[in-house]
């Protein structure tokens, strides 16, 4: 990466920080601020920004709803996706009683943190940011601590880690990286693309256009490692946004002159590019720290306000803000991929196992057939 500043919410000592930091260990970073600060920066001063989108448990991170809003616009461009475990360490004053009525913390911590905040009884005070519970703790705030990241200042004196455990099992938030459009981006070994799809609001059963537009993107597929992988599930009133990584996604191979006119469905073929797979990285972070996560065929994770669907053999990790929208998506994604095994095309030896311990249900049934193992709240 070139010698350039990355700017993120809080700066070097919050969440995010932490997470560039691990990412990036020799770059220099900047405090934009707060996340909804980062929108507004970004179309005065341009740079380069890291922002969370999506936690287990929160669901999409409301503060940064912008993102999605800016790929619609083509006013950004996304350069990397990366998953980090979470975690939140209860600080508080030496020599105090060991109380927990009131904690200062960031607004997500209420989701991310809720098994904790629900066996202490106690009630969260929302914060914009870690960093900004702890300057207010540190400035004389009331209360009986407060969830911050680690290595956030506990070692400063008069204060403790009084609990490391805090967050709920499977707690993960993903970061993207962006810049404006207009600014040039490194393509360099860059050559997994990010493409954007806007659609009517799924329901139980997907839409002729809709199911039209997916059958479009499994046509005359030889091979399964060819199609493109739907990672994010963007809700809005109007629209919903899908987020795609593999390859490049064109309107006119996939919607006819009728459907474009029409605006139904909208492609958004230069969101971003990557140098690695968002989807294999986040299969070895679940191997690493999250392993029921990989513990069967089908897995659906639920969080406070959210869910992720993944199979981990096909490679799928959908993650979405309710089960019963995208649910239907992810069960035809993978009823067509075991269409495609059962047609002859190529896969590996893992996934033509897979598809032959369910073939049976699979005819029966087709996209019905599946059983996920439910992991999470």
């Amino acid at each position: 990466m070139p010698d350039q500043s990355i700017l993120c919410p809080g700066g070097a000592a919050s969440q995010t920080g932490s997470a560039v930091k691990q990412r990036y260990p020799d770059v220099r970073i900047s405090d934009s601020g707060t996340i909804s600060d980062v929108q507004k920066k970004l179309e005065i001063d341009g740079g380069l920004y890291v922002v969370p989108i999506w936690n287990s448990h929160q669901g999409e991170v409301k503060a940064a709803d912008f993102v999605w809003n800016l790929i619609e616009e083509t006013k950004i461009r996304l350069s990397d996706i990366w998953a980090k475990r979470i975690e939140f360490w209860f600080v508080r004053r030496r020599d105090v009683a060991a109380t927990y009525r009131k904690i200062g913390s960031v607004t997500v911590a209420q989701t991310q943190c809720s098994d904790f905040l629900r066996l202490k009884s106690a009630e969260l005070v929302h914060c914009t940011l870690t960093t900004t519970a702890h300057e207010e703790y540190r400035n004389g705030a009331e209360w009986d601590g407060v969830l911050v990241a680690p290595d956030q200042g506990e070692n400063e004196a008069g204060f403790e880690v009084a609990d490391k455990q805090t967050a709920n099992s499977n707690n993960f938030t993903t970061f993207v990286r962006l810049a404006t459009s207009r600014e040039p981006t490194s393509t360099e070994a860059a050559n997994i693309w990010l493409s954007g799809v806007a659609m009517r609001p799924l329901g139980t059963i997907l839409g002729d256009a809709e199911q039209s537009f997916f059958e479009q993107l499994f046509d005359s597929v030889s091979d399964l490692a060819d199609i493109p992988r739907l990672i994010f599930v963007f809700k809005r009133t109007a629209k919903v946004g899908l987020l795609f990584e593999g390859g490049r996604l064109y309107a006119g191979d996939l919607l006819d002159a009728e459907e474009i006119e029409g605006g139904d469905i909208s492609i958004y073929e230069d969101v971003g590019a990557m140098s690695k797979f968002y989807t294999d990285e986040l299969c070895g972070l679940f191997r690493q720290e999250f392993p029921d996560l990989l513990q069967d065929d089908f897995v659906l994770h639920r969080g406070v306000n959210t869910c992720l669907f993944s199979c981990p053999t096909l490679g799928i990790y959908t993650h979405g803000y309710a089960v019963e929208t995208v649910e239907p998506v992810v069960r035809f994604y993978i009823s067509k991929l075991f269409e495609l095994i059962d047609n002859g095309a190529k896969c590996t030896p893992a996934q033509s196992q897979l598809f032959e311990r369910h073939k049976d249900a699979w005819q029966d049934r087709r996209s019905e057939f599946m059983q996920f193992k439910i992991v999470g709240v």
